[in-house]
């Protein structure tokens, strides 16, 4: 038995060898093992692994000699656009031209490794938020992922990074005399139209800007969701501006039925007796976009003496005073349209605090 090669007799009397097999994402070697009955077995069989396995990573190098932004264009306008929508197309170069190609864009793919990755989430530290920088960071690992797929990489160096961890923090929404008086102010004015219906639905804003007649059902008395608007960088189009899109929920539970309330039924019988477009919340004639409605929203709130609070807060309203009522949580969660009923969960547990309360009095009386 020669020096260096790694095979070893055991006890139960077999033969055992081990090979390098690949590199983790650190860069420490993941070993490989062949077991045979004789020592001259396991050598061969280790030859062979070991002569692949070099000809497998010298080729590795050798297939992909451009830099990480040369394989992140290829990556996204070659392997992915036609399988994503338009927005996830902006949202990804949009990432990659802020916050990823800046720092290792020019970084050989092949030399693109652990060291590298982490240089890029410190330098992401000091412009994101945690829950950002798990965003982006998510980019960069699927497109080192798609290299590695193709023979580009031996290993995706993203897969071991450690991010920073996020913290959740608790969903803000209106108390009950903040939600009374904005549903009053708002009722005042087809203005407020966006405000009540959103209060009354839970419909996330892009929703609420993309809503037609067609999608109301007065002898239902139910909203049909089926699609969503929002503001996009256009770089289909090469260009520096935005531009406004409308497209289907980002989900398949987005496409929702939502019942009506008294409320909301007398308000949009009113303004469908004043429409001049097939758009439900318009602005002479034409369809108004979500940064409108944040608008209109601020007036209101500016009204009623309310500060620091978003538009999205009336979503989160709406699912904190369905928790109150005592509404399941699975119809919650399809009122809001939310992938899963665990995203709901997540989303909402500090909203469940005091049914937990009044079921561990309940529990309580057992001990009693």
């Amino acid at each position: 038995m020669a020096r260096g090669e790694n095979i070893y007799k055991r006890k139960d009397g077999r033969w055992e060898g081990r090979y390098p097999k690949a590199r983790k994402a650190d860069g420490s070697i993941y070993y490989g093992y062949i077991y045979g009955r004789s020592y001259r077995t396991v050598r061969e069989q280790l030859l062979e692994k070991r002569l692949f396995h070099s000809l497998e990573q010298r080729s590795y190098q050798e297939r992909f000699q451009g830099t990480f932004e040369t394989w992140s264009i290829i990556w996204l306008n070659q392997l992915m656009k036609e399988n994503i929508k338009e927005s996830t197309y902006s949202s990804y170069q949009n990432k990659l031209s802020l916050h990823i190609l800046p720092i290792i864009g020019k970084t050989p793919l092949h030399r693109v490794d652990k060291k590298q990755l982490e240089r890029l989430v410190d330098q992401l530290k000091d412009k994101l938020s945690p829950a950002s920088i798990h965003i982006v960071f998510r980019l960069v690992k699927s497109c080192l992922k798609g290299a590695r797929d193709r023979g580009y990489l031996y290993t995706n160096p993203a897969e071991d990074i450690s991010l920073p961890k996020v913290q959740k923090e608790q969903v803000p929404a209106l108390n009950r005399q903040q939600h009374t008086k904005i549903l009053k102010e708002s009722k005042k004015t087809i203005h407020g139209l966006p405000i009540v219906i959103a209060l009354e639905t839970g419909m996330r804003i892009g929703e609420i800007s993309a809503l037609r007649w067609e999608d109301v059902d007065f002898e239902q008395q139910v909203i049909h969701v089926r699609r969503t608007k929002q503001r996009i960088f256009d770089y289909v189009n090469k260009s520096s501006k935005t531009k406004l899109i409308e497209t289907a929920p980002k989900t398949q539970r987005g496409k929702r039925i939502i019942p009506m309330t008294p409320c909301l039924n007398e308000q949009l019988i009113q303004a469908k007796s004043q429409a001049t477009s097939s758009y439900v919340v318009e602005y002479h004639g034409k369809s108004i976009e979500p940064r409108t409605i944040s608008y209109r929203f601020e007036r209101i709130k500016a009204k009623v003496g309310i500060v620091n609070v978003g538009f999205h807060a009336l979503r989160h309203t709406f699912a904190t005073r369905c928790v109150e009522l005592g509404i399941s949580i699975s119809t919650v969660s399809a009122l809001l349209g939310h992938a899963s009923i665990k995203m709901t969960l997540d989303t909402y547990t500090y909203s469940f605090l005091e049914d937990q309360r009044q079921a561990m009095s309940k529990f309580s009386l057992l001990s009693v």
